[in-house]
Formats: C-alpha cells, sequence, structure tokens
C-alpha cells in the first residue's frame, strides 16, 4: 500500500520540481542583467581602463604586507590585457597569447605565452566583476534561488576552461551572488578543489565594496577577499585591493609583444 502511493505521488515530484526548475531564468539572462545594471554597454565603450592597484594583506598569523602594480585593458575585449610590476617586469596579453619582458628584455620561455595569459586572466577577473563574467573562457553554468544574508538572491554556478588562471586552486566551480532586487553583485566565492585541500585549505569570498562611476559605468574601487574555509567560515586572512581607475587614450600597442611591435614597425 505505502509502495502504491508513493508510486502515485511519484510524477507529482518530478512535475513539481520541473515547474520549479522552468521558473528559474536562463543564467546568461542573469549575468546580462548583472553586466547591464552596472552599466555594461558605458563600460565597453570606455576604450583604455588604467587601474592603479594597491593591495593590502593579513594573513592568519597576523603578518600582513602590500603589493602595487598598473593594470591596463581594453574595455571592449578583456583578453587585451597588460600588467606592470615593480622592478620592470610587465606581462601582456591578447587573444593570440601572452607575452612578458623583465627589464625590457623578452621572455623566450615556451611556457611563458600561456602563463602570461593566465596571469591576466587571474588578476582581471575578480577585480572588473561584473564585465568580467563575459571573458573568454567564463560561462555560467546554472543559477538557483536562495536568501543570502537576509536577501532574496541568484546563486549563478560559473565553471571556467581548462589553464584558465595560472593557479590550479582557482580553477574549480565559483559561485557568485546576485540581489535580485537590483542585480548587484553581493559575493562571488569558491572553495579549492578536493585534491589541493590538504596543501591549500583556504577558499576566497570577494566582496565589492565601492565603485566609481566612468562614464555610465559603475567601475569597482575598493574589493574585498576574505579567507574561508569547506563550511565557508570566514577566517582571518584577508585582502583589500583598492583602485583607481582612470580612462586612457586608445594605444594597442600596449597589448602587443615586442615582436609585434617591431612586426607593425617594419610594415609601417
Amino acid at each position: 500500500m505505502i509502495r502504491c502511493v508513493l508510486s502515485s505521488l511519484l510524477p507529482l515530484v518530478i512535475f513539481a520540481s520541473l515547474a520549479a526548475a522552468e521558473d528559474l531564468p536562463d543564467p546568461k539572462e542573469v549575468v546580462d542583467r548583472v553586466i547591464a545594471a552596472a552599466g555594461g554597454e558605458a563600460f565597453s565603450k570606455l576604450g583604455i581602463l588604467q587601474l592603479q592597484v594597491d593591495q593590502e594583506e593579513t594573513r592568519n598569523d597576523g603578518s600582513s604586507f602590500t603589493t602595487r602594480y598598473t593594470l591596463f585593458v581594453d574595455s571592449s575585449n578583456l583578453s587585451n590585457g597588460r600588467i606592470e610590476y615593480p622592478g620592470n617586469l610587465v606581462i601582456g596579453s591578447t587573444a593570440r597569447g601572452g607575452w612578458s619582458t623583465t627589464g625590457g628584455v623578452f621572455d623566450d620561455r615556451p611556457q611563458t605565452p600561456s602563463m602570461a595569459r593566465k596571469r591576466l586572466n587571474q588578476t582581471v577577473f575578480p577585480l572588473l566583476l561584473p564585465f568580467s563574467l563575459k571573458m573568454n573562457g567564463v560561462w555560467a553554468r546554472d543559477v538557483r534561488e536562495m536568501t543570502w544574508e537576509d536577501r532574496e538572491v541568484w546563486v549563478l554556478t560559473l565553471p571556467f576552461s581548462k589553464g584558465f588562471f595560472v593557479n590550479p586552486i582557482l580553477e574549480t566551480y565559483w559561485f557568485v551572488v546576485v540581489a535580485k532586487d537590483d542585480y548587484s553583485i553581493l559575493a562571488a566565492e569558491f572553495i579549492p578543489p578536493v585534491q589541493y585541500r590538504k596543501a591549500s585549505p583556504e577558499g576566497v569570498r570577494y566582496r565589492i565594496l565601492t565603485t566609481e562611476d566612468l562614464s555610465g559605468a559603475r567601475v569597482p574601487t575598493q574589493v574585498l577577499a576574505i579567507g574561508i574555509d569547506v563550511t565557508n567560515v570566514e577566517s582571518g586572512h584577508h585582502r583589500l585591493t583598492k583602485i583607481k581607475p582612470s580612462v586612457n587614450a586608445w594605444d594597442p600597442s600596449l597589448f602587443l609583444s615586442p615582436a609585434q611591435l617591431e612586426a607593425l614597425e617594419e610594415d609601417d
């Protein structure tokens, strides 16, 4: 008798589950609305975006250090990027691949193009959310509905193409928490893959604290990264990234390797 009742209810349960799934928005639609809410169309027209980046990091043991670098990105195509580090280290990338120079000397090691591109991806993605949700190699797999810190939200699941990040610990599913009311990003986080948790047990939760309006685009100016354990509990490990954004004149040579620049000069 019990088996008969359960059998009769099973189609209803399946139907209810399918109906609930059909009520959820398409993940791509959520991404589009998040980017639109932040001024995505205006962002794509900015041109060369320069970010002066200062990071203050404090580890769980209380030790701290600071980092400074300058990041240039093509707002219409975030595959085009350039980082200038202290010590005259420059890393650049286009859709064709990456490159690096130190003290003006080109790094001709065979792994450099791939490593440089991954380094740019790893730097740009968390600092330029939500616009970086449209980077090549990023996509929204699904969306679910929940309450997060007393707000109704959509939670996007993001997988990445293999080799997107230079650090394999980041190559796992990320979850982006989106407020339903205004489509702002409340958090983006990940937990390391199981195979890396023994060596690196912490994941990271990113929060965009402040933004600045640039011609209608809301660009992050403070991003807080907080360590989280496998149960999503925050630790004392944190990194505050302060960003001073500005718009520069269009100069595609920023992103080209020395060899590409030389070839262009020869053509001229």
